[in-house]
């Protein structure tokens, strides 16, 4: 009887690498996040 193994392939790497935000793009998307975070920390 072969002894069956399963070899788990490790892929790195980005999921869409199609999609590169700019550093300008990356600084909005922080700032809406903690604007939000400071929004919903009032109510919890």
């Amino acid at each position: 009887m072969t002894k069956s193994t399963s070899e788990r392939v490790v892929r790195r790497g980005r999921v869409f690498p199609e999609i590169q935000w700019t550093d300008e793009q990356k600084a909005q998307d922080r700032a809406r996040r903690q604007a939000f975070s400071e929004r919903c920390w009032v109510i919890f």
